[in-house]
């Protein structure tokens, strides 16, 4: 996967084209572990991201699945 930051650069580079649905959903999808920090209510922004490397977005999607684990355990008491 590319890193976020590449990621970024390149997505700026790239002159304005509208792609399909499908491809929109696909590269969601491949972008997913960013994409869910993001659209989290932990307040990561596309800045945040840019200066993060893999491991931090990796070490960032394992601190927000136990961040919800701990909160679903809250909510079933």
């Amino acid at each position: 996967m590319l890193p976020m930051h590449l990621f970024l650069v390149k997505m700026r580079m790239v002159t304005r084209v509208t792609i399909s649905k499908v491809e929109a959903e696909k590269r969601a999808r491949e972008r997913w572990s960013y994409w869910r920090l993001i659209l989290s209510d932990i307040g990561i922004t596309y800045a945040d991201l840019e200066n993060m490397d893999d491991d931090d977005i990796a070490e960032a999607n394992a601190a927000l699945d136990i961040h919800q684990k701990q909160l679903n355990k809250t909510k079933e008491k």
